[in-house]
């Protein structure tokens, strides 16, 4: 891939954000990282110590931090051409959700990243392979205890993909989205507190792969989708999750049974 092209990543300083960074770098993509967390941000840029690896420590949904990566984009590197919208907040919030946590998951979730393709277009029109990729999940698709406004929002996020898709066809601007299952991360890890050996075979049972994905699995199909492989791909979700999606309730028990 051309070292001229550029990505924003929301979201960037962990997880699936920091692994999609990683990958981009990888393939000779220029970075704009965003990030709220400023102290992993700075870790990120130096443990990747790359000159073509941008940091924003800010609020998405504060417009000003926006705009200040899509110029430090353009100035730094003269183009942008990939939008990933990774950046969420996952709150375990259900028929109890505050009026709050409705806001909060709306505002982050969904808002501020409709925002900055709006705020990107200016310059993803002149890109010669412009791409957007929302980062979704299993969540947008199934049924889950306690998790009203989370999987409220991503199911809003897969429309939202497909409506940015049409409308923005005539400009040339791909837009899909990115359907990850159980992956590895931070959160996960905390939720397990520390012990993988442990809990990766319970969390396993929900994937016909029989483990948990990892951030780098999912930044594969993210940078398949930016890139020029994808050209005639646009208004889809990519599920990376194992078999999650496909998985039927009897089939988790017949597994169960196989794997013994």
């Amino acid at each position: 891939m051309s070292s001229k092209r550029t990505a924003i990543v929301t979201g960037g300083a962990s997880g699936i954000g920091a692994a999609c960074v990683r990958r981009f770098l990888k393939d000779g993509i220029s970075v704009i990282a965003v990030d709220l967390n400023e102290e992993l941000l700075k870790k990120v840029a130096s443990d990747l110590n790359n000159p073509n690896l941008q940091v924003v420590a800010g609020d998405i949904c504060d417009e000003k931090v926006r705009a200040k990566a899509i110029d430090l984009a353009i100035s730094k590197t003269g183009s942008f051409d990939i939008l990933v919208n990774n950046a969420a907040v996952f709150l375990l919030s259900g028929v109890d959700a505050s009026r709050e946590q409705w806001q909060k998951t709306f505002e982050v979730n969904l808002l501020a990243g409709a925002n900055l393709v709006v705020e990107s277009l200016p310059q993803l029109r002149k890109s010669a392979h412009p791409a957007v990729v929302n980062i979704a999940s299993i969540s947008a698709h199934r049924a889950q205890t306690g998790r009203w406004t989370y999987n409220a929002m991503k199911g809003a996020l897969l429309e939202l993909t497909k409506c940015q898709a049409l409308d923005l066809s005539t400009d040339r601007i791909r837009v899909n989205s990115v359907s990850p299952g159980w992956i590895w991360t931070e959160t996960l890890d905390q939720a397990a507190e520390g012990d993988r050996a442990k809990w990766e075979p319970i969390w396993g049972r929900y994937s016909m792969m029989s483990r948990c994905g990892e951030p780098d699995e999912v930044a594969a199909a993210v940078a398949w989708l930016a890139s020029s492989d994808a050209s005639f791909v646009t208004g889809a979700d990519l599920a990376v999750d194992g078999g999650y999606l496909a998985l039927s309730p009897e089939a988790t028990d017949t597994l169960d049974l196989q794997r013994g």
